[in-house]
This record gives structure tokens, C-alpha cells and sequence, in this order.
């Protein structure tokens, strides 16, 4: 079963994350998901010790270091409240969202695609809250975890959302293509320099 297909079925009897009491303990998934961040991303902030605190469950007879993670949404809530962004620019690098380079588009991360449409309706790091408890309770949305340079090329339900991160490509693009261009000027001066010498 899928994290969003858990999350719905947890939604009936706590109405989604809001009403869930803090002491609820929820997995890995789901706890990424509430987050807005990867269960690798999860697992790398578990592995660094900079993450929400967890629950390792250990059996004394067991020797696996894989063992089973937990999370008391509590903590999650209060982990990601002392996360809080001022800007939009903290927001991005938080987020994993700050493009510097091509790499950065070709990354996957988490979109809601409606499956009956066959369309995008946003990255879930950026939508409002409303958008995305509404896509939490409508059954034809979908988690994908494609790129950004796939998203692009894929129809969206709004022009608008869309345009947002066509405009974010499109100034990437042109910052790296800047960048290249002072830089063949600069070895082509510098070229011309040791010539002379």
C-alpha cells in the first residue's frame, strides 16, 4: 500500500494530519510526506542527526541494523515549526529547491498528478495548504517523483503554476549561460595575453 493510499485510509478516522493527536505514531512515508521531503532526504536527516526525533524500535534479540523508524507526529510538528523560512530564497534552499546548475532539473521530486486527467497540478513542496489537502482526499491524485525538466514537458492543469517553474528554468538556464560566456571571454583574454609574452 502506497503512503497516500495509507494517509486517506488514516483520514477517516483523524481527518487528515490536523486532527491527529501528537502523541499518533506514524511511519516513515507518511512522515516524509508530512514533512514535504523524500524518505531519502528523511533518512539521510536521521543518518546526520539533524532531523525530528524518531522512535527505533529494538528487539534485544535482533541484530539488524535496518530495524523499523517511527515518528510521534508531535515531534514532527514541532520539528518543522523551528524549520520555519522568512524568505523565498531560504524557502528554495530548504526546501532542496534552490536551481544553481541543469543537475538540479533533472532531480526528482514530488508532484501531484491527477490520474484521471493525466495532468499536473503542482510540486508539492510549493502548493497552498488547501491545494494540497484537497489533493490528500481526492482519489484521482497521484505522488510522482519526476523532474523538473520531465514535469515541464508534461500538460498541466494550471498555466499558471506551470509558469512559475518555466520562468525558474528559463532564468537558470540563462545565469549558466552567462556564466559560460564570461568565462570563454575570460580564457580567450587571457589566451590573447600569453601571446603577446
Amino acid at each position: 500500500m502506497s503512503a497516500i493510499e495509507t494517509l486517506r485510509e488514516m483520514s477517516e478516522v483523524w481527518s487528515l494530519f490536523g486532527d491527529m493527536p501528537d502523541d499518533a505514531t506514524i511511519g516513515v512515508d507518511l512522515a516524509a510526506l508530512y514533512l514535504g521531503v523524500s524518505v531519502k532526504t528523511l533518512a539521510r536527516y536521521r543518518q546526520n542527526g539533524d532531523g525530528p526525533p524518531y522512535v527505533q524500535y529494538q528487539s534485544s534479540e535482533s541484530k539488524a541494523r535496518n530495524q523499523r523508524v517511527n515518528y510521534l507526529l508531535g515531534d514532527l510538528r514541532a520539528w518543522r515549526n523551528n524549520h520555519r523560512v522568512s524568505g523565498t530564497m531560504q524557502a528554495a534552499q530548504v526546501r532542496g529547491l534552490a536551481f544553481t546548475s541543469l543537475k538540479d532539473f533533472v532531480e526528482p521530486k514530488p508532484f501531484y498528478v491527477d490520474s484521471y486527467e493525466n495532468e499536473i497540478i503542482g510540486q508539492i513542496l510549493t502548493l497552498p495548504d488547501n491545494v494540497f489537502k484537497d489533493c490528500l482526499k481526492n482519489h484521482t491524485c497521484e505522488v510522482i517523483w519526476i523532474s523538473v525538466e520531465e514535469a515541464l514537458s508534461r500538460q498541466w492543469k494550471n498555466a499558471e503554476e506551470r509558469k512559475i517553474w518555466h520562468s525558474v528554468f528559463c532564468e537558470t538556464i540563462q545565469c549558466i549561460i552567462l556564466e559560460s560566456t564570461s568565462q570563454q571571454e575570460k580564457h580567450e583574454i587571457l589566451s590573447n595575453l600569453d601571446l603577446r609574452h
